[in-house]
């Protein structure tokens, strides 16, 4: 039996346009490529947050929490900067997830966060984003729409998944993990030291990427990213 995989996402229902269909699409196919069975997890119209998380966590094996716009920088203790161009994403979003956090944490089960969900893992568990990458960063390399390398700390766990140090990925993103969560560990870095990847200390499978593995999925460290992440799924 197929593990069942949920996605969360910034919607209340499948998306009428096009593009953000297939933004979707592309995680439930990596997904289906590892021989996970997706389905998204919609945001509850009615907000009934803590009752529908605790609902689907008994259904699924594992979660995916997809890439999005900005989270608020209130939620990491910091006021909006003018000059970092942030898009605040629907606000029941991040909401809906923690509740769906809260229940996976206590179930024990896995998570795979990506771009936007890397960011939020680390705000959940308590650290803070760089708001702005390109005005905040010294000396910082395109992370928008760019493809750039990955070094990865040996012996971490997701060094023991991909099996190299280095390699390119597909990154879109002006914001980053900044603050480290107290039991988050810094995991993988751009050329440029931002943010890569980070894990979490005593959780059997919580590992957020700052790519986006899905854009490149017959790369190999998509395709033993996303086996792995199954795998955990099955246990």
């Amino acid at each position: 039996m197929k593990p069942r995989i949920g996605i969360t996402c910034s919607h209340f229902e499948m998306p009428e346009a096009p593009d953000n269909q297939a933004r979707l699409r592309r995680y439930a196919e990596a997904v289906a490529d590892a021989g996970g069975e997706a389905s998204f997890l919609w945001i509850p119209r009615d907000e009934e947050f803590a009752r529908h998380a605790a609902q689907v966590a008994s259904e699924f094996d594992g979660m995916l929490i997809s890439g999005g716009a900005d989270l608020p920088p209130a939620m990491y203790g910091e006021a909006v900067r003018s000059d970092a161009g942030i898009e605040i994403i629907r606000p029941q979003r991040p909401a809906w997830e923690a509740a769906l956090c809260t229940e996976w944490a206590r179930l024990e089960k896995p998570i795979l966060g990506v771009c936007y969900g890397c960011q939020f893992l680390n705000v959940w568990h308590g650290g803070s984003l760089i708001q702005d990458v390109p005005s905040e960063w010294p000396n910082p390399i395109p992370h928008a729409d760019a493809r750039h390398g990955v070094h990865l700390t040996v012996d971490s766990r997701l060094h023991q998944i991909i099996g190299t140090t280095e390699f390119v990925v597909e990154s879109s993103h002006h914001q980053a993990v900044g603050r480290l969560a107290p039991d988050a560990i810094l995991t993988a870095t751009a050329p440029d030291g931002v943010a890569e990847a980070i894990e979490f200390e005593g959780a059997p499978f919580v590992i957020g990427v700052q790519w986006h593995p899905e854009r490149d999925r017959e790369g190999l460290a998509t395709r033993r990213l996303f086996s792995a992440f199954i795998s955990a799924c099955q246990k």
